[in-house]
Order: structure tokens, then sequence, then C-alpha cells
């Protein structure tokens, strides 16, 4: 693993989401892998102090609302902290962002700042895409070094250099749950859902008094915590091929669909499939929580908060409540960093760009500023939330804040409650940090067998996941196929370099 060769392409590439999803990775002077890149980086320039610097940014997406005007806001409040630096915008649309990046460097471009994911990070290091950031840190990002945990920035560190700045949310196997309708919940006078029985008399619920709804959307990975709760699946159960029991020692490749607990889940989704709870056409049928016709829908910690206001908007007086299973057994964390914010090889201000993250992330104003806009203008305070009542719609500045989020000053919705709040900001207390935190893969020399494996795997995974298909029926062909196509090559390469990182950290 410490190669100078360039090894890694982390295999959460083959499960990035958007990420939203909200996985992640963890901090101190790791070796993650033995990612170096394959040249010595450009160091970035540095500029005269006290010169004005305009800061170019690049980012996935559309422009938010009302831009210039905030971002004229924001450079004349960090004016007035004693910083000199304007903001520059370059929105790239998402199917062509990573592509970007690469042209970025190869083009000599001065762009500065850019957002990034854990799963494109290894190979963002290996290509010289990104700049180390430690003596930048050092001198210019005290608030972000006193305000990221050191198991956090293990997960952005690759031959202990520092690639990025991520963001700190919690992140304990905060996939594998699901929101629900409360108020339905309440309407059918049924118990606050902690069990798989009382999610089960949910969805019957439903069924049985709803008739224009389907009781449940048609992915069913939020069962990952009731039948592998300490199994690490690459991040995303329905993308994954191999698991790692957190709970076995030594820790160990294994390929999911040989294990019972697979066949347990996609046999509950069968049979829920089978009872009608689950939509009849799941590859046609889309996402419809969000409306109102859906009552239940596999989630991650986050996804409420982003979905609730549109669920009111569509019914007034919903309610979502939040759904995992085993709640009192132990949470694993196996990453710990998901989006990221880094600085190109090729900026003249690198310096400037981590003075500018370490400002916004400095205090509640600035961050507010940031990710909000202007007060009274873009957004108003309700409360500890924020509130878009009475405010343009070409005002609405709707950043990808999300790249950033602080919890200590994040503002959600006030259809969150209190209660839900609380669950969200103390997700990770007590959560159990495994030694894979800061592992990331190279699958560069299975990549052959990794491609054909993966092309399997999106063959099946809707039809078992939504319980279209009964796993009996198929199990043999499509384990034999897996086989065939090289499974066992690439969790044994997999586990090589697992081995050799385990070694490296003792």
């Amino acid at each position: 693993m410490k190669s100078k060769k360039s090894k890694i392409t982390s295999i959460v590439l083959t499960t990035i989401l958007a990420i939203t999803m909200l996985a992640g990775c963890g901090s101190n002077n790791n070796k993650n892998g033995g990612a170096v890149p394959s040249e010595a980086p450009v160091t970035g320039e540095q500029t005269p102090s006290g010169e004005e610097v305009t800061l170019k940014i690049l980012f996935p997406g559309d422009p938010p609302k009302d831009l210039d005007a905030v971002s004229a806001a924001i450079a004349e409040k960090m004016k007035a902290d004693g910083l000199n630096i304007k903001l520059n915008y370059t929105f790239v649309p998402w199917d062509a962002y990573w592509n970007k990046q690469s042209l970025v460097v190869a083009g000599g471009e001065d762009f500065d700042l850019t957002w990034s994911q854990v799963a494109y990070l290894p190979s963002s290091v290996v290509k010289n895409i990104l700049l180390p950031l430690d003596e930048y840190l050092d001198s210019d990002g005290q608030q972000l070094k006193e305000n990221t945990p050191d198991y956090v920035w293990k997960g952005v560190q690759f031959d202990g250099k520092t690639y990025a700045i991520p963001r700190v949310v919690p992140t304990a196997q905060n996939n594998d749950t699901y929101q629900i309708r409360g108020d339905l919940r309440k309407k059918y006078n049924l118990p606050e859902i902690k069990t798989l029985e009382d999610f089960e008399k949910y969805l019957e619920a439903v069924k049985a008094n709803e008739p224009t709804m389907t009781p449940l959307g048609a992915v069913t990975t939020g069962l990952g915590r009731e039948y592998m709760p300490s199994y690490y699946a690459n991040g995303d159960l329905f993308n994954s091929f191999f698991y790692i029991d957190a709970t076995q020692q030594p820790l160990t490749f294994e390929n999911l669909f040989e294990s019972e607990a697979f066949s347990n889940l996609v046999n509950k989704a069968h049979e829920w499939y089978k009872k009608g709870y689950t939509p009849k056409d799941p590859i046609a049928k889309g996402e419809e929580f969000g409306k109102g016709k859906t009552a239940a829908i596999a989630s991650n910690l986050f996804r409420p908060t982003e979905s609730i206001d549109g669920l009111v908007a569509s019914v007034p007086g919903a309610e979502i409540e939040f759904v995992q299973f085993q709640a009192d057994q132990p949470k694993y964390i196996f990453n710990s960093v998901d989006n990221l914010l880094a600085v190109f090889t090729t900026s003249k201000h690198p310096k400037e760009a981590v003075q500018f993250v370490n400002w916004f992330h400095s205090n509640e104003e600035n961050y507010n500023l940031m990710s909000l806009g202007v007060e009274g203008i873009n957004y108003k305070l309700d409360g500890n939330s924020a509130s878009y009542d009475g405010i343009a719609v070409d005002k609405q500045y709707l950043p990808i804040s999300w790249a950033w989020t602080d919890m200590r000053f994040a503002k959600f919705s006030k259809n969150i409650t209190p209660a839900q709040l609380d669950i969200i900001k103390n997700w990770d207390n007590d959560a159990v940090k495994t030694d894979l935190i800061g592992f990331s893969v190279d699958s560069e020399p299975v990549k052959s067998d990794l491609a054909k494996v993966n092309a399997i795997v999106k063959e099946y995974q809707l039809p078992l996941y939504s319980g279209l298909v009964e796993y009996s029926s198929i199990k043999e062909k499509m384990l034999k196929r897996l086989k065939d196509a090289g499974i066992d090559n690439v969790l044994a390469e997999y586990q090589r370099q697992l081995d050799a990182y385990l070694a490296e950290q003792k």
C-alpha cells in the first residue's frame, strides 16, 4: 500500500449517489490505501497580501437564483472581516462535471475551488487534480481544524497529506432507513414504528385504507438494518456485491449474494410484493412519496429534511417520521466523509480558497450568508429554521449547501420536529468507529472483472430489491454468472489490499 504508483480508484465509484447521499470517511496521518500522485502536484501560486483576489469556483448543476447579488454580499462581508476576496462561479452539467475537472488540470485552467465526493477522491489524487492542503489548513484553516474530528480528516488523507475539506455530518449506517407518513400512522392509531412487525402493520393499514396510495416505494434496502445490522456493504446496499461484517475478525470481503442475510432480505421484499405493498411495475413507476402517493420509502438520515416541505405543499398536514430497525443495537461508522470542497492543483489562490471556506465555517452569520443568502431578501429566519414564506421565487437562493453542511449552524425546515432534529444531531453518539475508516480500494488490477460483475449486478438489483422475482428462482444462475465474470478475483484483490492497509495501521 506504500507504492508510489497510482493505486486507487475507489469502489464507491460504482455506488455514488448523489449522495446525497450521505456516507463518508475519516483522519490523521494514514495511508488510505496508498494513493500517491504519479507526479509531484503543483503547489499553487501565492498572492501578495492585501491584493483583491477573485476565486474561480467550479460546481455541478445550475446556478442558484440571485447568485450575483448574494456573491456581492458575501464579498462585502468578507472585506469587512479582513478578506479581500470576490467569487466567480462556473456551473457544469452533472453528466459532464467529473470530466470537466480533469480538463481543468489538463488545460492548465486557473480554477481554485471545487466540489468533490469521497467516491471520486482517490482517482482525483492519482490524477493530480487536487492540491494537498495541509500548509494552508495550518496557516488559514483554524476553524476547520478545530471543528473537524481527527477521524473525519482521515477519510481525505493519502500518504499523510490532506486533499479536501470534508463536511461533518452523521454517517453511522445512515442509509439503511425508511421514512413514513407520520400523520397516517396516527390516523390508524398505530404505535411508533420500532420493529419490522410494526412496519408491516403500517403497510397493511395503508393498503386497507388508502386505495389510491402505494404503501411502499420500490426499493426495500431499508431492510438492511433488520437482516444485516453489522454489514458494511459499500455504503449503499443497492449497488453492492460484497459485504464486510464488522463483528467478525479478521475483517473479510464476502460475496453478498451468497449470504443468508441477503436471501432473507430479498425474500421479504418478494413477500411484500405479493401482498401488494410495493409497486406492481417497479421499473416503470417513479418515486412518489413527495407527491403524497406513496406511504413509505427507503431513505437515509437526511432525506426527510429535504423532502418534508415538498410533501407538505402537496399534502397539507402531512408529517414525516424516520424509521430504523434495531435502533437499540450498535451503529457502525465505516466511512466518515462524503461531500468535500477541494482546491485544484492549477489554482492561483489556494491560500485564499482555504481562507474562504474557513471564513464561512467560522460563525453562524457567515454560514447563513453562504448557505441561505441575505436574510429578508433570500430567506427568512423562523426561530431556528429557514423559511421562504413571502420570498419572491426569483430571490430564493438555493445553492448546493449540502456540499459544505455544518451541523452547528445548519437550518432545517420548521416542519421537522425538535425530536427528529435531536435524532439527526445525536445520530453518531456512541457509534462504533471501525477499522475500515480511511480505507479505500484500488480497482485498477481487477477493472475488467469488476466491469463484468457490475453489469450483472445492475441487471438483477432492481428486480430483487423490489421483490419482483423470487430469489430461489434465479440464485443459482446469478451466482454462476458472477463467478464466471470474476467476482472471486475481485474479492481476493480487495482482501489483499485490506489486509495490507490494516497491517500498516498497527
